[in-house]
């Protein structure tokens, strides 16, 4: 833990000096986070990461050219109503997914300390490095602030409640791996009661975040994060130490001038519609767990899953370290 803590530390020290320092007077502060539980927390489903990601885009054409459709029911309501205890209460379910955001990272923290400054909001199309910190390779695979590891253990308590996890899956960046560690730590495979099998953990290349130019989404060589998370099942990363499928689509993707492009919406539903039909669905737990991005959850609950007006909380960005328990149900077409 002090060891990334001082990683975090030398992240925000060095972007930002690498770019914004270089025009304005800057200093890192402890920002205080309020105690709240954040489940299905409407206020925290915000924009203000990047707005660049407003999904306003009908994509009933592209789950129409896919062949099973994902029926998605949220099974917590906001501000109190219903509870975990509704879980596994319809004889139609397929499965039960909580889906979980990483709690604040250090890019998070940059991106905030950069808009308030300037008081503009950092422009993450910028491709020059001294207007978009996140450019560099200080913010490589960004890990938790202090503030986002504050933020999983808040929700450890509701995540403590759901009895019935099979299997925790997360995103092959440490953010995301750090998250699933503080907030279910209680179904870690050595926390297991012994009247019951342990829960595996397995780490799954299809829901990490958007690829493209943003370094803070590329992974650190595997061999770093098998050290620092050696209970969890790599084998669903068959891609070596190095981050392959980075640089296959910074290859793949670049202009003439050598910059490559951000993955869209669109790119990252395919990943998310092939993680759940083809990973989710055949395996034969009933309810999992799994800790993913702001980008990619959003292309999940947008141009993904079917949702109806009465559960439209399902769709907004995810806040920091906030949980949506859904029911999936998986219906060829």
């Amino acid at each position: 833990m002090a060891t990334a803590l001082v990683r975090r530390k030398g992240v925000l020290a060095l972007a930002l000096s690498s770019s914004l320092a270089k025009t304005h007077a800057f200093s890192l502060r402890q920002i205080s986070t309020p105690s709240r539980i954040i489940l299905h927390n409407k206020a925290a489903s915000t924009v203000s990461d990047d707005p660049s990601l407003k999904n306003e885009t009908d994509y009933e054409w592209l789950k129409q050219s896919r062949p099973m459709r994902i029926h998605a029911r949220l099974l917590s309501r906001p501000n109190g109503e219903g509870n975990t205890n509704d879980i596994g209460s319809s004889s139609s379910v397929t499965k039960i997914v909580h889906f979980q955001r990483h709690g604040q990272g250090t890019h998070n923290e940059i991106y905030k300390q950069w808009t308030e400054k300037t008081g503009v909001p950092l422009d993450l199309s910028e491709t020059d490095p001294e207007k978009n910190p996140f450019l560099l390779p200080d913010v490589i695979d960004a890990p938790l602030t202090q503030k986002g590891r504050d933020q999983c253990a808040e929700q450890r308590f509701v995540a403590s409640k759901l009895e019935g996890v099979e299997l925790v899956v997360s995103s092959p960046l440490v953010r995301a791996l750090q998250t699933a560690h503080i907030t279910f730590e209680d179904h870690l495979p050595f926390n297991t009661p012994r009247h019951k099998p342990e829960t595996p953990w397995i780490v799954h290349e299809s829901i990490r975040e958007e690829l493209g130019t943003l370094l803070c989404n590329k992974r650190r060589p595997l061999s770093e994060t098998e050290i620092e998370f050696p209970e969890v099942d790599y084998t669903y990363l068959p891609y070596g130490d190095e981050d392959v499928v980075w640089n296959k689509h910074v290859e793949k993707t670049a202009s003439d001038d050598g910059i490559p492009q951000r993955e869209t919406i669109e790119d990252m539903s395919h990943r998310a519609y092939n993680f759940l039909a083809n990973f989710i669905y055949v395996r034969p737990e009933r309810e999992i767990v799994v800790v993913g991005h702001s980008a990619w959850l959003l292309a999940m609950t947008g141009a993904v899953l079917d949702v109806t007006e009465e559960d439209a909380l399902i769709t907004p960005m995810f806040g920091q370290a906030e949980l949506r328990s859904m029911e999936l149900t998986f219906l060829e077409q």
